[in-house]
């Protein structure tokens, strides 16, 4: 039977470790199919069962987050046996429809899958013999597609066309498998004549995989070689349209050629993207500001799946009040400070609150603020008497700035203080501020905690320490933000023959114009200067923070190249030279 007639089991699983002896089984997925059978991965279904973890086993962190797979997941767990006999059940019915002994069983780097397979086989002591003949699609990739820069599941699948969710969950990686299958197929019998199954195996065995002598990237050089050497957006897409990653220029040309002939290695998730993409949009602007601007408006409206730094996804604001103990929503006169980002920096602040009014090291109530500070998960936390002693020690190494009565003020200052001996540091080491801050004030970075951390008091008192130096720099952030928000700012454009300034205005947080000024005209200023502050505030949503935040970063990068900057915040209020680039590194 040819390779396109024969039905297949394509299939792929989840687990909470990288073999049997260091996680189980999580989920496993599979789909019947024929290579020549048309297969539509928007309304293709695979058969995907939860397997039941035993009940003393966790699902790490990472792995939550990458296959978004917890144990409070609404998806109902089944026991492995009753997982194992629906799978073998359809082994057996497309063994038998192929009149073969095993079943054709396509994996994608099966190395991973094999091994849960056979150890899940012994475990059930199962009479009958590993019901399973695997095909290797990463084997056989290697050999149709050396120079393919990355040839993971998804990389190959993209290069396709086909797309492949970033959540991994086994039903989407099972189709995706079968739409690999296809095109090999189709490949391996146009280019190679193999069309069978002993074709395919003495094909395997006979033909080395191929050495990687260079890359063979999707997009075709015409596509890129001609760009203008000017600032703008480039948007990388895949074959069929689907749009994976925008990014920011000065330089299109520079930029973009840039990840074709980079001397140093690329990450392996650009290499991954870079697999796939093979066609490409640009839009160009004014200005480097205005690219930087633009890409980050436009990552939220269409959120590729490369771009993860700017996405917005389930992020949240919120603002406090003074005394940091609560929360909500929406900017009043009680809940004025902010915005700030919701979730991890929220809960640390709410809990440095808690922690200072109760000051009692016995009180369950301390030792539980000093947990919620240090925001690592449950299972990577300290002992109670570790954090109790770390939590002492922070209080005594900083008990200077404990005389000032209310949290917000212990806050500030501390963390005035925490940050002044931070920018010594990075001086030390010639580390940006905007390197640093970019870094401190994400919105909740996400921390793998593939190891377990050590603790000791001391480290415990420098997690606290990291959590009110966080916090003290967003609540300075989110003050610019709002002046920011209604400012005008004029900068001097590169290599200008005319010596022309360029203008945006701001207002809520967006730009509301654009202009062009000759040398030595006043910058104009925004219609929104006479906003007041709680005003300003009720203008805020995610986008227009991360917007903001993005000018901020442009803004120090200006500073950095030596240009003249006017950042005008009302008639009488003028950031420029040397007091604006004191004031940077501080927000």
């Amino acid at each position: 039977m040819k390779l396109s007639e024969l039905e297949v089991l394509t299939l792929d699983c989840q687990a909470t470790g990288a073999n049997p002896q260091k996680g189980h089984l999580l989920e496993i997925g599979w789909v019947l199919t024929r290579a020549a059978a048309t297969i539509d991965p928007e309304v293709s279904t695979a058969s995907a069962y939860r397997v039941a973890l035993p009940s003393d086993a966790e699902i790490p962190p990472a792995v939550q987050r990458i296959t978004g797979i917890t144990r409070a997941d609404a998806e109902w767990p089944l026991p492995a046996t009753d997982v194992w006999q629906k799978l073998v059940q359809a082994a057996k019915r497309s063994a038998a429809a192929g009149q073969m002994e095993k079943c054709p069983t396509i994996i994608h780097y099966c190395r991973f899958e094999k091994a849960f397979l056979e150890h899940l086989h012994a475990q059930i002591k199962q009479p009958a013999a590993f019901p399973f003949d695997i095909i290797c699609t990463h084997e056989i990739a290697k050999r149709l597609l050396p120079g393919l820069p990355r040839r993971g599941l998804r990389a190959v699948a993209g290069f396709m066309g086909h797309t492949v969710p970033r959540r991994r969950r086994s039903g989407a990686h099972a189709i995706a498998t079968a739409v690999i299958w296809q095109h090999f197929v189709r490949q391996l019998a146009r280019d190679h004549g193999v069309e069978t199954l002993d074709q395919l195996a003495d094909w395997l065995k006979g033909t080395a995989p191929q050495t990687r002598t260079g890359r063979d990237y999707p997009m075709q050089p015409e596509i890129r070689i001609n760009l203008p050497d000017k600032p703008g957006i480039y948007r990388m897409l895949r074959s069929n349209g689907d749009l994976l990653y925008i990014g920011k220029a000065t330089s299109l040309k520079q930029r973009v050629n840039s990840y074709f002939h980079q001397k140093r290695p690329h990450a392996e998730h650009t290499l991954e993207m870079l697999s796939q993409a093979a066609d490409l949009e640009v839009i160009r602007t004014g200005s480097a500001l205005e690219a930087a601007v633009l890409e980050s408006d436009e990552i939220k409206r269409h959120s590729p799946p490369y771009n993860v730094a700017l996405q917005t996804g389930q992020r949240k604001l919120a603002f406090c009040s003074r005394d940091l103990e609560n929360w909500a929503a929406r900017p009043d006169a009680v809940f004025c400070i902010g915005p700030l980002p919701a979730g991890l920096t929220s809960t640390a602040m709410n809990a440095f609150a808690s922690w200072h009014k109760e000051r009692n090291p016995s009180s369950d109530n301390w030792i539980q603020s000093g947990y919620a500070m240090l925001g690592v998960p449950q299972a990577y936390a300290p002992e109670a008497d570790c954090l109790a002693e770390g939590l002492t020690l922070f209080e005594h190494n900083h008990r200077g700035c404990f005389k000032n009565s209310s949290a917000l003020g212990i806050l500030a200052g501390l963390g005035r203080e925490l940050w002044t001996e931070r920018l010594k540091a990075m001086a030390e080491a010639k580390l940006t501020a905007a390197e640093e801050t970019d870094a401190e004030a994400s919105h909740e970075a996400v921390e793998d905690y593939e190891q377990e951390p050590s603790w000791t008091p001391e480290t415990v008192a420098s997690g606290i320490e990291h959590a009110v130096m966080r916090g003290a720099l967003l609540i300075r952030r989110a003050r610019w933000l709002c002046l920011l928000s209604e400012a005008s700012l004029a900068w001097e454009a590169r290599n200008a023959r005319d010596h022309h300034k360029n203008v945006l205005l701001f207002e809520g947080g967006a730009v509301s114009s654009r202009k062009n000024l000759r040398a030595g005209e006043k910058t104009p200023l925004s219609a929104g200067h006479i906003k007041k502050i709680p005003d300003r505030q009720k203008s805020f949503d995610v986008a227009t923070y991360e917007r903001l935040r993005v000018v901020t970063t442009e803004l120090r990068r200006l500073v950095a190249e030596g240009r003249q900057i006017e950042l005008r915040l009302s008639p009488t209020a003028m950031l420029a030279g040397r007091q604006l680039a004191r004031i940077l590194p501080w927000v």
